[in-house]
């Protein structure tokens, strides 16, 4: 584990370990929306840090995790449309489509 100095969204200064890790397992959460979409929505890591603070209640040590989402979306095809064509500026240009 190495050291590190990381400012905080509060602008607080602090000392944290960045902690390597193994991915077990990273699965997708779905939801089906009233209208029929289906959204699937999963986090992946990219780096865990344990800070020296912890936790008053519990005594655990606090950990800030950086993440990406990903989101898939399943739309029915009833709520689909095609983009709107944009007007051409001028004489010969072509229309980009979707």
């Amino acid at each position: 584990m190495k050291k590190l100095k990381v400012r905080l969204p509060n602008g607080r200064e602090i000392e944290a370990m960045d902690v390597d890790f193994e991915t077990k397992k990273e699965d997708w959460n779905e939801y089906k929306l009233e209208d029929g979409t289906v959204l699937k929505f999963k986090t992946v890591v990219s780096s865990i840090i344990r800070t020296e603070d912890h936790d008053p209640m519990t005594g655990d040590p606090v950990y800030h995790v950086r993440s990406t989402n990903i989101l898939r979306v399943k739309v029915p095809e009833e709520l689909k449309r095609l983009p709107a064509a944009k007007k051409s500026g001028g004489e010969g240009e072509g229309v980009e489509v979707g």
